[in-house]
């Protein structure tokens, strides 16, 4: 029995079981076929993870984005609440998405032209999302925008961990299915 080409899915799936108990079949052959296609399959996976995951910072830079309009939108003298304190900050860092909030404050310059800002990273106090009272210095136009911004991070920052959460389960099976594939070349062949 030969496997024909199927053309979706569903065909290869049939096909797939189809042959799992056809006796006039080269399993030897199937079994190396079966575990190749595996093994490009989460090799596939894992690359459609590094994929979502970029798109997942794509996301996260425009909510960085939406808050920092607003920011901007603040920054002048006429402004109440001028300046504004809070900043956030979306990067990848060795392979992980972040997602941070700091606190400015600035400091005029001893020639007076300007102020320097120094920048003062907020802690993460749950899970997935910042506390509220993180936010307690911000200004009154600040809140709503920072809340706002959070809870859309919050979301991806979800989302990214259970992108983190599958990729763990993709090596897991690499790597099981490198001990099935050796368990198989170790099995006997039966005795005549």
């Amino acid at each position: 029995m030969l496997m024909s080409k199927p053309k979706t899915i569903q065909e290869i799936t049939d096909k797939w079981h189809e042959v799992a108990r056809a006796g006039e079949f080269d399993h030897h052959q199937g079994r190396r076929m079966a575990l190749g296609q595996c093994r490009q399959y989460l090799q596939s996976l894992s690359k459609s993870l590094d994929m979502e995951r970029a798109r997942l910072r794509y996301l996260a830079q425009r909510l960085s984005d939406h808050f920092w309009a607003h920011n901007e939108a603040h920054r002048t003298k006429e402004t109440r609440g001028y300046p504004g304190h809070h900043g956030c900050r979306v990067r990848m860092l060795h392979g992980s998405l972040e997602m941070h909030w700091y606190y400015n404050t600035f400091v005029r310059v001893k020639n007076g032209k300007g102020h320097a800002v120094f920048s003062e990273h907020i802690r993460r106090a749950l899970k997935h999302r910042y506390s509220k009272p993180a936010f307690n210095r911000a200004h009154d136009w600040e809140r709503p925008i920072i809340e706002e911004t959070e809870a859309g991070f919050e979301i991806v920052r979800i989302m990214n961990a259970n992108l983190t959460h599958m990729r763990r389960l993709v090596r897991a099976n690499l790597k099981q299915l490198d001990s099935l594939e050796a368990h198989f070349d170790g099995l006997r062949p039966p005795e005549s």
